[in-house]
């Protein structure tokens, strides 16, 4: 036996729905590492420390970066892109976090390319 839902349940639900889509229709939507889209070269400077940072300690503040490789000296980099997409001209954000061979932080690169600004910001420590 189907049983069928009034519609005035259906028509509940739709307009939830419809709620929802609008309520988040202005908000950027973030593709990539999430984690670096908010980051400003402060606080990548509080976070990676140069010499003491650990790869864990990288990993428990941003995640597992989308690219891990290797320089021709057995330098291990990892690559975090971020780019927030909303109704404005999209921007994107990208941490590279160099590790010295002990495994903690040697060298970090934010770059952010703000296409309504124009202009594109390098902080590398």
């Amino acid at each position: 036996m189907r049983i069928i839902e009034p519609i005035e349940t259906n028509l509940v639900k739709l307009f939830s729905a419809a709620l929802i889509l609008v309520s988040t229709a202005g908000c950027a939507v973030v593709v990539g590492d999430a984690a670096i889209i908010n980051e400003t070269p402060t606080s990548v400077a509080q976070n990676v420390i140069i010499g003491k940072t650990s790869k864990a300690d990288v990993a428990t503040k941003y995640g597992f970066p989308s690219t891990v490789s290797f320089d021709s000296n057995g330098v291990e980099i990892w690559l975090y892109g971020s780019t927030a997409v909303d109704q404005a001209p999209t921007a994107h954000k990208t941490l590279e976090v160099h590790f010295g061979k002990d495994g903690s932080a040697a060298y970090y690169l934010l770059t952010e390319v703000d296409p309504q600004k124009r202009r594109q910001t390098q902080l590398a420590q």
